[in-house]
């Protein structure tokens, strides 16, 4: 082989390298961009179901507080109220506890799936890597 022929042979070996060079850069931006996807889509998922959950925990403390209050109006005005206001506050009460506790299976049921949901981005992104 002649120093010529040698020195054509070692340059397409180099173009051949930087050609997987740039193919497998390119695999790695690829990969790099759906981890970033995943990891977007996981960021999104946990300050959505936190406020969710947040603002379910401050109805119930709430509706808790309510609660308490008409305990003591039992207590200290059972005998100062007439009876049919005493029927419409307790209704009031009724619907507004009712009102709760439906949201609350609402969110008991998606809560299930959003964990499912996170899990499975998660699984998804540790398989990625």
């Amino acid at each position: 082989m002649t120093n010529k022929e040698h020195l054509q042979e070692e340059n397409k070996r180099w173009h051949d390298e930087h050609l997987a060079w740039i193919q497998e850069t390119e695999q790695w931006q690829h990969e790099t961009r759906r981890l970033l996807a995943l990891l977007y889509l996981l960021e999104r998922a946990l300050p959505e179901h936190s406020s969710m959950l947040n603002k379910h925990a401050i109805l119930i403390a709430d509706n808790e507080q309510k609660l308490n209050c008409y305990e003591c109006d039992i207590v200290q005005q059972a005998n100062l109220l007439p009876k049919e206001q005493q029927t419409e506050y307790h209704q009031r009460l009724a619907k507004l506890h009712e009102e709760v506790k439906q949201e609350h299976l609402t969110l008991q049921r998606t809560y299930s799936e959003e964990k499912g949901r996170f899990k499975s981005l998660v699984l998804k992104l540790l398989k990625e890597c």
